[in-house]
C-alpha cells in the first residue's frame, strides 16, 4: 500500500521496473529523469558494477502535478536482471504498489524474458501477492532492432493476464512515458479501490492531470534532449558507490559526488577497519561484586567504536558494548536495532530530500551498499530475539558487526 501522509495531503507509490538483465530497465528510468521538467522529479541513484549492468537497483523520484488537491509521488525502482541477485529482487519488490515488466523483445533473449517472469511471480508470491491483483504494465523494449519477437506472439506468450502492454524503444523514449502513464493510472485506481468506502465518497477520485502525465511531466525541450548514457562505474563490487544524475546529463561516477556538505557532525573515525570485537577486563565492568582495579594498574584505553558515532548516540553504543561484556546478548540484538534504525533513518534524509527519500529500511540499507542477504539475516535475528527464543554469543557479535558496517557506510555519505 502507498504511504499516506493526510496532513501534507500526499500519496506515495512504489513502482518497481521488473525483467532480464540488459533488457533497457535502467535505460528506461535514465529517459525519463533526462526528459521530466526539474520541478518534478529528484536525483536519480544508481548502484552499479564495472561493466555498467545494474548491481542493486536504480532509484527516481518523481512528482505528479497536481491529482485533485493532493501531491502524488513516484518512487521508480529497477531491480538487478542477474539471477544471482534474486535476494536483492525480493528486497525491492518489498512494498510495491505497481510493477512494470520490462521484457527484452529479441529473439535470443526470449527465454531470458520467460525465466524474469517466472522469477517474477514466485517473488510475489512470497510476499503474498500474484500479478493478477497488483497494477501490472508489460514494455515490450528494442523494438528497433533487428530479429525481434512479433507482439502478438510475445503477447500470447508472457501476457496471459492481458495487462496493458506498449512496444518501446527505450533509447528513444518510444512509448517509455505511455507506460509510466498508464502504471500510475493502475496504481491510483487500485488505491480508490482499496480506501474505505466512507472516505472515498466524501473525497473527489484521483485522476491524473487531464493532458495526460506525460505532456504534465515531460521537459519543454525534450524534443531535442540527448538520450542519457548509462551510469559508469570504477568501484569493485564489494565496494559499492551512490552514482548520482544531474539534469539531462550522464551520472556522474562516484568520485564526482560532492559529499563534503553532507557529512554529521560527530568524533573522527579511527580510520582504520574496526577488528573483531574482543571484550577486556580493563574496559568493561566485570560481574558484580568483583574487586575493582586499581586506577594506577588499568592500562590506557584506544580507540572504541562509539568514536563512529555522533555524541548523542554513543551512550547506546557504550551500553551494548557493556551487554556484551556480561553475556546479555538479547539485549545486545534490541540496542544493534535502535542503532540500525537510527543510522537508516539518518541515511535516508541525506540520499534525497524529506518527501523523496526512500521510505522502507531495506530499501536505505541497499542504497548504503550493505549486503542484502546479511540484512535478511539481521532482520530475522530480531524477529527471533523478539519472539523469545535464545541469542547465542556469535549472533550477537554478528549483529553488532553489521551494526558497525551500517555505520561506517553511513559516515562515508
Amino acid at each position: 500500500m502507498p504511504v499516506v501522509n493526510p496532513l501534507a495531503r500526499e500519496l506515495v507509490f512504489k513502482i518497481v521496473y521488473y525483467g532480464p538483465g540488459l533488457g533497457g530497465k535502467t535505460t528506461t528510468l535514465q529517459y525519463v529523469h533526462a526528459n521530466t521538467k526539474a520541478e518534478h522529479r529528484g536525483k536519480m541513484v544508481s548502484l552499479a558494477t564495472p561493466v555498467d549492468r545494474t548491481l542493486y537497483f536504480d532509484f527516481l523520484p518523481i512528482r505528479v502535478p497536481n491529482v485533485r488537491g493532493l501531491a502524488v509521488r513516484l518512487q521508480l525502482f529497477t531491480v538487478p536482471g542477474q539471477v544471482y541477485y534474486n535476494a536483492t529482487r525480493k528486497l525491492v519488490l518489498t512494498g510495491a504498489d505497481g510493477v512494470v515488466m520490462v521484457v527484452d523483445s529479441q529473439r535470443p533473449r526470449f527465454d531470458a524474458d520467460l525465466e524474469s517472469l517466472d522469477n517474477l511471480r514466485n517473488n510475489l508470491r512470497e510476499h503474498g501477492r500474484s500479478l493478477e491483483e497488483i497494477p501490472y504494465v508489460i514494455q515490450y523494449n528494442k523494438r528497433d532492432l533487428g530479429d525481434v519477437v512479433p507482439i502478438d506472439e510475445l503477447e500470447a506468450k508472457l501476457n496471459r493476464h492481458g495487462a496493458p502492454s506498449f512496444a518501446t524503444v527505450a533509447l528513444r523514449g518510444d512509448g517509455v512515458f505511455e507506460a509510466l502513464e498508464a502504471i500510475a493510472r493502475a496504481v491510483l485506481d487500485d488505491f480508490e479501490r482499496r480506501m474505505p468506502e466512507q472516505r472515498r465518497a466524501a473525497g473527489q477520485a484521483l485522476e491524473l492531470p487531464e493532458e495526460g502525465l506525460a505532456e504534465a511531466l515531460r521537459r519543454a525541450d525534450s524534443s531535442g534532449a540527448r538520450p542519457v548514457a548509462a551510469p559508469t562505474s570504477a568501484v569493485a563490487e564489494d565496494q559499492l558507490a551512490l552514482a548520482v544524475a544531474a539534469g539531462a546529463e550522464p551520472a556522474a561516477t562516484p568520485a564526482a559526488v560532492d559529499r563534503s556538505p553532507r557529512r554529521e557532525a560527530s568524533p573522527p573515525s579511527p580510520g582504520v577497519a574496526p577488528a573483531p570485537y574482543r571484550p577486556r577486563a580493563e574496559t568493561f565492568p566485570g560481574p558484580v561484586g568483583a574487586p575493582e582495579e586499581l586506577p594506577s594498574e588499568r592500562p590506557r584505553a584506544g580507540p572504541r567504536f562509539s568514536a563512529l558515532w555522533p555524541a548523542t548516540e554513543q551512550d547506546t553504543v557504550r551500553e551494548l558494548e557493556t551487554a556484551l561484556a556480561r553475556a546479555e546478548f538479547e539485549s545486545v540484538v534490541a540496542l544493534c536495532d535502535q542503532l540500525v534504525s537510527r543510522v537508516l533513518a539518518s541515511a535516508a534524509t541525506l540520499l534525497g530530500s524529506t518527501a523523496d527519500a526512500p521510505r522502507d529500511p531495506a530499501t536505505v540499507a541497499m542504497l548504503l551498499g550493505l549486503d542484502g542477504p546479511r540484512y535478511l539475516r539481521f532482520r530475522a535475528l530480531l524477529r527471533e530475539s523478539r519472539g523469545g527464543r535464545a541469542i547465542s554469543a556469535n549472533e550477537a557479535l554478528a549483529a553488532y558487526a553489521f551494526v558497525i558496517q551500517a555505520r561506517l557506510s553511513r559516515n562515508e555519505l
